[in-house]
């Protein structure tokens, strides 16, 4: 700060309170402060001329500052930031900021009379207009052939024919000549309403811009009325102070202490202000978004009463059949119904959006092109459309591909301009559901806004909504007399320009009509009201559209989704609440079930996190590891045929999140090394209150899924020997063996807890990576004639392993050689036979309080028909997750079916539904099996799934893979008095299955918990 003078120090005690305004400038009356007191201009904000201080200054920028809040595009106000601005590199001398949308740039050229050749020709003699045409039209037959108008006869004709080639492609049928007559009437009776309206509604924006002003001047009184009191205190106290002065060192502090804090009051004011406006500004928008939908509100039941009304008028004085006017009718009911839940589902309206192409078309390309009024633009775009459902679904394309928040608008609009007939989106006080509600009020569609919560940005599964919070509106329009669900907002995607991926271009493409593809989001067109109600809650509980309404506390508890889920076709197979339990263990586990259309080309991802932003140790951590161990690293991800799984064993007590993404796999020539983006699809909080067990993390592999899967799916590479995520042996080697689609390279990499080795979590391995300790055990050989591979593993030690397989493709050469992740698979090795190992549990006295169980049933096996019990010392085990472990391999035969009739007698057991243990299912996949019994039994039982090599490829067929499935979601217990048990099987596909019971009366298991094997049955399912 620079030093002050004794005369400008002796001239501060006639100091008068400053003043300030909304400008951010400070007139003051103290012309006796000393100069350099004052503020330079470079020190001020270039939007709003105020000082701009240290912590809140952006810049400078092209030598300007601006306050972070002031840091907006010229154009469009849209807040930026050093990443997104852009300045003018066209006028160097333009000193402002824009967004990328905005931003000046060079294009064709402006053609003007300041032209040199412009400026020539405007300069050449001039002849005598009028005796020129005269000279021209000597002659000169006029008629449809001449120059002057051929373009516009020309014009005529394409237009017309463009009508027919859309009305031949729809297959719309002609309408009667009185029927258009009376749509003609109905089009300048609602012109001439619209005229009217906008009258009103124009009148109704004056007002706003009124009250808009009131504020701001209420606003700045108020500012200047609390920053006088307090500058006249500071003033007040600091002439105090220099009257009790004793030195000239201490009248120089006390006058550099007054300039600070009257800084910083300043700097608060400032702050202050800015807040209020944000606030005052807020409540305003609320109130006009609220007032202008009561308004369009308003107009659209004079439309639709308007429509009806002169539709009727000119029908009856041209004296149209009553029959053939009812059918043609504009507007099918007068009155719309009160909510309900519709008949059909909306894969009854549709099946594929494919249906809709032309109307779609349509729609983007009255989107391209401009109208002056409502009636123009729905005359264009419901032209030829005749059904509810294609009217709304043009007015919902046009509102989905037009760009609205990003659309340029001057500062002074017509109402009677193309820009002007949406200038309510840039005021902000019209939405997307009003201007959806207005439209379709001129489509004679009957359309109202719902409002409610919504689980959008910010919401978190488990939540407690509080009221006013996550508030959202959208539309239910009448479709054929049933109300249906529209959230325009929500489906409403930006535009994307198609790439070449083989194509690299220095310039910046072209945005011809070949290259734009407009993204939306289909779900949100007509969703079901049961797939709705996951995402939005309507304060009525009428407009849930459902048979049997849920209240607030009940939507909270549903699953947190997003559209892909719908898109998808995805189900719940068990957790349908959003916030998971989890046992003593920390396990709980989630499965989604794909359909049979998708299984092979969906691919799956997750995130485990933490919920809470601290730690254990109270510190700020979003972070996705514990102890230098990544949480994935506690999740088994398994993919078998359509069930997707997910085991989760939390390492300690608290509160996660875990979001599960998805995403559709295209074939490609070359999958090696391609990369594609998931998207969220679910996403679930999972509480652990209490851990007496650990789990071990899982080895450290590439992340993704485990099991043989993947490489089905992305590289049709098909296991021939391990088909299953995980497996147990006491044997070495363990041979595992792939069919390949051609000749390919690979390289496996070992992975255990036991031993260092670098984790992989990219997928991607290039060759020169550094080799680990444990990848001399792993061999492979390949046979170029049958085009298998054979993975040789010798392992060390006892213990779990983990095993990546990589390959690329040696016809596509990359740079660096990078091989793909194929497949994954966890082995459990141990040199005794183990044919019912007890996890290794450790209790929490000890610090390492973990466990080695990755099955959540314990097994039942049959003991006659155990597999390898004739040679105990080579025994491998395919484990799954989610089922019993079993013992089973590539060469295990069907069981054999019937029953064990001395174990029945013995348990007092007998089949009463059916005593044929061989059943064929014709048309459906359910069965209930019932059983007599007269003692306390204990059962369990086994539901196998016994496919070809053919279902997952042509090369290899009588292969039998033995699919073991999980009894408890496809099998149920039904107790009948305690005389009868009935088996409810609910079979997943068409195929042949065994399911065998195990039963034995409580007191004469063995010591090992075993149960024998009952009853078998064989059941094929066509």
């Amino acid at each position: 700060m620079p030093s002050t003078t004794n005369d400008n120090l002796s001239n501060t005690k006639n100091i008068a309170p400053a003043s300030f305004n909304l400008v951010g400038e400070t007139t003051t009356s103290l012309s006796s402060l000393p100069s350099t007191l004052s503020i330079s201009p470079r020190d001020r904000c270039r939007r709003c001329q105020q000082l701009v201080y240290v912590t809140e200054r952006i810049g400078p920028v092209k030598d300007s500052l601006y306050h972070k809040l002031c840091f907006k595009c010229l154009k469009c106000d849209r807040q930026l930031d050093f990443k997104t601005y852009f300045t003018n590199s066209i006028d160097l001398n333009d000193k402002e900021i824009y967004c990328q949308s905005h931003v000046p740039r060079s294009g064709k050229g402006i053609f003007s009379t300041e032209n040199i050749h412009i400026q020539n020709v405007m300069n050449a003699p001039k002849l005598n207009v009028m005796q020129k045409l005269d000279d021209r039209l000597k002659g000169t037959h006029l008629d449809s052939q001449s120059v002057s108008i051929a373009h516009a006869m020309k014009a005529q004709q394409m237009f017309e024919q463009g009508r027919e080639k859309i009305s031949s492609t729809h297959n719309f049928p002609a309408l009667p000549p009185d029927i258009l007559h009376a749509r003609e009437e109905v089009r300048r009776a609602q012109k001439s309403l619209e005229e009217k309206q906008r009258e009103e509604e124009d009148k109704l924006f004056v007002k706003f811009r009124v009250d808009r002003e009131l504020e701001e001047k209420k606003i700045e009184r108020e500012v200047i009325d609390e920053w006088e009191k307090k500058l006249q205190v500071l003033t007040a106290k600091y002439e105090d102070d220099l009257r009790r002065k004793k030195d000239k060192k201490t009248e120089r502090e006390l006058t550099l202490r007054f300039t600070k804090e009257k800084a910083e009051l300043e700097q608060n004011m400032t702050l202050k202000r800015d807040k209020k406006r944000e606030i005052v500004r807020k409540q305003l928008m609320e109130k006009e978004q609220e007032t202008t939908h009561s308004l369009v509100s308003k107009f659209s039941k004079e439309m639709i009463n308007l429509i009806q009304a002169k539709e009727r008028e000119v029908l009856v004085e041209n004296g149209v059949d009553d029959q053939l006017a009812a059918s043609y009718s504009m507007i099918q009911l007068s009155q719309p119904p009160p909510p309900q839940p519709p008949c059909r589902h909306k894969r009854d309206l549709y099946e594929d959006p494919s249906i809709f192409e032309q109307v779609d078309q349509q729609a983007i390309t009255v989107a391209e092109s401009e109208q002056t009024s409502y009636t123009e633009l729905i005359d264009q775009l419901t032209y030829g459309l005749l059904t509810d459902l294609d009217k709304a679904r043009a007015i919902f394309r046009w509102i989905t591909v037009k760009d609205l928040n990003a659309i340029d608008f001057q500062n002074n609009l017509g109402s009677d301009t193309p820009m002007g007939l949406l200038r309510g989106i840039k005021y902000g006080t019209e939405t997307y559901h009003t201007l959806f509600m207005r439209l379709c009020s001129f489509a004679g569609l009957h359309c109202v806004d719902v409002k409610g919560h919504s689980k959008s940005v910010g919401y978190e599964p488990g939540m407690r909504i509080a009221e006013g919070k996550f508030t959202n509106t959208w539309n239910a329009v009448l479709i054929d007399g049933e109300w249906r669900f529209v959230q325009c907002n929500w489906g409403a995607r930006h535009l994307v320009m198609s790439k070449d991926k083989k194509q690299v271009d220095k310039a910046p493409p072209t945005a011809t009509r070949e290259k734009i593809k407009y993204q939306y989001d289909e779900h949100y067109f007509l969703p079901d009201p049961e797939d709705f109600i996951l995402e939005f809650f309507p304060f009525k509980s009428e407009w849930q559209l459902l048979e049997s309404p849920i209240n607030l506390t009940q939507f909270e508890q549903l699953p947190f989704v997003r559209s892909l889920f719908f898109h998808y076709h995805l189900s719940f197979v068990n957790q349908q609440n959003a916030v998971i339990q989890t046992d003593n263990r920390g396990a709980c586990d989630i499965k989604l079930r794909m359909p049979d259309s998708l299984k092979h080309r969906l691919a799956f991802h997750f995130h485990l996190r933490f919920a809470h932003a601290t730690n254990t140790n109270g510190q700020n951590d979003d972070s996705i590891d514990i102890h230098g161990v990544k949480l994935e690293r506690y999740v088994l991800h398994t993919v078998q045929d359509d069930l997707v799984s997910f085991n989760i064993h939390v390492p300690q007590e608290g509160d996660y999140f875990i979001e599960i993404f998805a995403s559709l796999v295209e074939p490609e020539p070359n999958p090696y090394g391609q990369s594609f983006k998931l998207k969220c699809v679910c996403k679930y909080r999972i509480g652990c209150p209490q851990l007496t067990q650990r789990m071990h993390p899982l080895p450290a592999c590439a992340s993704g899924e485990w099991g043989p899967t993947k490489a089905i799916r992305h590289f049709s590479i098909h296991p021939l020997t391990h088909f299953q995520s995980i497996f147990e042996t006491n044997h070495l080697p363990i041979l595992i063996k792939f069919q390949c689609p051609k000749i390919l390279k690979f390289h496996g990499k070992l992975n255990s807890n036991q031993y260092a080795t670098t984790p992989n979590n990219n997928n991607t391995m290039p060759s020169t990576a550094v080799p680990n300790i444990l990848d001399k055990y792993v061999k492979y050989e390949y046979n170029e004639q049958d085009l298998t591979i054979t993975f040789m593993i010798n392992l060390p030690t006892e213990g779990q392993y983990g095993l990546d397989i990589y390959a690329r493709d040696p016809e596509f050469q990359s740079e660096k050689r990078t091989m793909s992740h194929c497949c994954k698979y966890i082995i459990n090795y141990s040199k005794t036979s183990m044919p019912s190992p007890a996890p290794i549990i450790e209790t929490k006295n000890n610090n390492n309080n973990f466990y080695h169980d990755y099955s959540f049933d314990n097994p039942k096996s049959n003991g006659q028909q155990k597999i390898g019990s004739s040679n105990n010392n080579k025994i491998e085990r395919s484990l799954s997750p989610r089922s019993i472990s079993s013992n089973s391999s590539s060469s295990l035969p069907i069981p054999k079916v019937g029953g064990n009739a001395s174990v029945l007698s013995q348990l007092g057991m007998s089949p009463i539904s059916h005593s044929d243990p061989s059943i064929t299912l014709q048309s459906t996949n359910n069965i209930e099996l019932q059983f007599q019994i007269r003692k306390m039994v204990d059962f369990s039982f086994d539901l196998i799934y016994h496919h070809t090599f053919n279902d997952l490829s042509t090369r290899t067929s009588s292969i039998n893979l033995n699919q073991h499935l999980s009894t408890s979601d496809y099998v149920a217990i039904k107790s009948n008095g305690g005389c009868n048990v009935t088996f409810a099987l609910n079979l997943p596909k068409p195929g042949v299955y065994t399911f065998t019971i195990y039963a034995a009366t409580p007191n004469t298991q063995n010591g090992q918990g075993e149960l024998p094997a009952v009853f078998t049955y064989l059941l094929r399912s066509v």
